[in-house]
């Protein structure tokens, strides 16, 4: 990821102060600078006053270790702001003649400063198409809802667009009724094959009074077939509850579709009557995945062992025979597992068989084991790791054992590259397709996590007013001057404290570079904030009167501070 953090160059003064002033909130509330001594206190005072211009020497600097992680930015940018800001306070300056830089506040042109503005109306948010299938919806079936002209009924709740054809899709209403387009149809119609049948829904009032609940849905590689994951709610007939798949060839007795596998959640459950079980005596399936190789009719089932406590994995195929779930697949106990995208390998994470915390590599029969990363070792509980298409792997983790708070990405050297999600652990975990992004359902929100940067959006705007698009969402509109209620008012001077950041002819990392600002000099706030790919923007005016774009946090990691 292109970072808008320069080369880190830190200056040290060569007048002293007359006196000292607090220094400005340099440190991350949960990294706490190292102690200073007198020498650097008072360097460290003269940087933090307001001062009139003054020279500047070069400084050479010898950095204490530092192994408490704070930041939430990529890799080359953790290492640029944390170096700078735990550099601060062990510095050793060597004197030079040659002054360098001066570090005057900033005289701010009032003659081209504007009122702040009204925050513009919010539009609704587009999303690809090929990432909608990792979030639920909430559209109710009064407001208007349509993807390529096409107007869905009903509501929405999920929505699977076909990986090979635009103009198919899946999608159920706000009453788990599985609706299906066709490719090459005219409009999408209500699945009628088993253990559906034509009429069914007529008399369903709600989910909670659907026996036949859909509550996922996935499509193969090749979209020629997908599968629908039925949760019966309590109290109702559930002998359909498990996993099924549709078939384009037409059994001669039993049609389309077919079932996966069972579940047999608790004693009494009906379809343990009609299943050999393996290696669990109760089983629930929590998750399918398709093999991404067009083609495969191998499925990664995630199920959930009531009687154990803890997860496990199983390998399935989508076998067009009326038999096939009448046997249990072997299961490994393993919490999460995620294909590679060429599917030779699939990437687990959580307690491995014998409970330790790992995130590790098996082959397709679920065996044959790499670790990659000792959570245990580290302290670390990690879950849901995938590999990315660059060959990384990365998790969702914390410092602390499962289901104890909110979650953020990790990377394969255990270190923490985002902010967490939400105040609580997730309810569910869902990848893009491609890895791009990862969706965690948290206390009824929905956080978008970017591997690539470490960015976090709090999508759950895309669960009310979904708009899908192939190309994804139009940029927002560039503000003129400060929004109204934003961190920073107009004219109101911010001090940089990164070692080196880029001014920029526009909001973006790939535009010109103006000026490169350093450690403790001024900017005066013009317009803003500009949030893109996860970093927030805004129009500066620098002490050399230049005016431009910095970005102001970094993956969530502030660069900036108020003066």
């Amino acid at each position: 990821m292109p970072s808008d953090l320069g080369t880190p160059v830190v200056t040290a003064v060569q007048q002293a102060p007359t006196r000292a002033t607090n220094p400005p909130p340099l440190s991350s509330p949960t990294q706490p600078a190292s102690p200073m001594s007198t020498r650097e206190l008072t360097a460290e005072a003269v940087l933090s006053a307001s001062p009139s211009p003054r020279s500047t020497q070069p400084a050479n600097w010898t950095a204490a270790p530092d192994q408490s992680q704070a930041w939430t930015a990529s890799p080359a940018d953790i290492t640029a702001i944390a170096t700078s800001l735990a550099q601060r306070g062990n510095a050793t300056a060597t004197p030079s003649p040659t002054p360098t830089r001066s570090q005057p506040t900033v005289s701010v042109r009032y003659d081209l400063l504007r009122e702040a503005i009204s925050p513009p109306a919010t539009p609704l948010l587009s999303l690809r198409t090929s990432a909608a299938a990792a979030f639920e919806y909430e559209v109710q079936p009064g407001p208007p809802f349509a993807i390529a002209d096409q107007p869905l009924t009903g509501g929405l709740r999920l929505f699977s667009p076909n990986p090979t054809d635009s103009s198919s899709y899946l999608y159920t209403d706000q009453k788990g009724i599985l609706r299906f387009l066709a490719p090459g149809a005219a409009q999408a119609v209500e699945l009628t094959a088993s253990p559906f049948h034509p009429g069914y829904s007529v008399n369903i009032a709600s989910s909670e009074r659907n026996k036949h609940r859909v509550v996922e849905l996935d499509w193969s590689a090749d979209g020629r077939q997908f599968s629908f994951r039925i949760d019966t709610p309590a109290g109702l007939d559930n002998s359909g509850a498990g996993v099924w798949f549709w078939h384009p060839e037409a059994h001669p007795v039993h049609g389309h579709t077919f079932q996966i596998i069972r579940d047999c959640a608790h004693a009494g459950y009906r379809p343990c009557g009609f299943v050999n079980p393996s290696s669990a005596r109760h089983w629930q399936t929590l998750e399918v995945q398709w093999s991404p190789m067009p083609g495969d009719a191998r499925i990664l089932l995630t199920l959930q062992l009531p009687d154990e406590g803890r997860r496990a994995l199983a390998i399935a195929r989508a076998v067009a025979d009326p038999t096939y779930a009448n046997d249990a697949p072997p299961m490994i106990r393993y919490d999460s597992g995620h294909w590679d995208l060429d599917a030779q390998r699939i990437t687990v994470s959580g307690r491995r068989p014998d409970g330790r915390v790992v995130v590790a590599q098996v082959n397709a029969a679920l065996a044959d084991e790499r670790v990659l990363l000792d959570g245990a070792a580290q302290g670390l509980w990690l879950q849901d790791a995938a590999r990315l298409p660059n060959g990384e792997v990365v998790a969702l983790g914390r410092h602390d054992e499962p289901g104890s708070g909110p979650l953020a990405l990790y990377n394969q050297q255990g270190r923490r590259i985002s902010a967490f999600a939400g105040d609580s652990a997730p309810d569910t975990v869902r990848w893009f397709a491609d890895r791009s992004g990862v969706v965690l359902s948290v206390s009824g929100r929905q956080y978008l996590l970017r591997p690539a940067s470490g960015a976090l959006v709090d999508a759950s705007q895309l669960a009310s007013q979904p708009q899908f698009s192939e190309d994804g969402a139009e940029p927002a509109a560039i503000p003129e001057a400060v929004i109204r209620g934003a961190a920073y008012f107009p004219g109101q001077q911010l001090r940089v404290f990164v070692g080196a950041l880029h001014l920029r002819e526009t909001p973006a990392t790939d535009a010109a570079i103006l000026d490169t600002l350093l450690w403790g000099e001024y900017v005066a706030v013009f317009a803003g904030p500009y949030d893109l790919a996860g970093d927030r923007w805004w129009r500066v005016q620098t002490a050399q009167n230049r005016f431009g774009w910095i970005a102001g946090s970094i993956a969530g990691a502030p660069t900036v501070g108020a003066a």
